[in-house]
């Protein structure tokens, strides 16, 4: 959401964009959002829902948890954590 606030997505207002959509408008804070991620994926060993903002230019996480996700997610979700190097079969 370029100049929009969260609340707007929760009331109906405004619908996101594509988050590839900030790669073209906000290159920089998108990289950054991309290390950071990754840095929580192999923390937590898990995929995360994150929140964020970008302001002038500067990325802020705001919080982030484990994704929720259906049953057939969470396995393939899990494969592909262990294909990537970020947990093992036992974790």
């Amino acid at each position: 959401l370029i100049n929009a606030q969260g609340e707007d997505v929760v009331a109906g207002i405004r619908t996101p964009l594509p988050i590839l959509r900030m790669e073209e408008e906000l290159p920089e804070a998108y990289a950054k959002f991309l290390e950071n991620v990754d840095k929580l994926e192999h923390y937590f060993k898990d995929m995360q829902d994150v929140e964020f903002t970008v302001e002038k230019g500067k990325l802020w996480m705001l919080q982030c948890r484990n994704g929720k996700r259906t049953g057939v997610a969470a396995i393939r979700i899990a494969t592909e954590l262990v294909a990537e190097g970020i947990c093992t079969t036992s974790e």
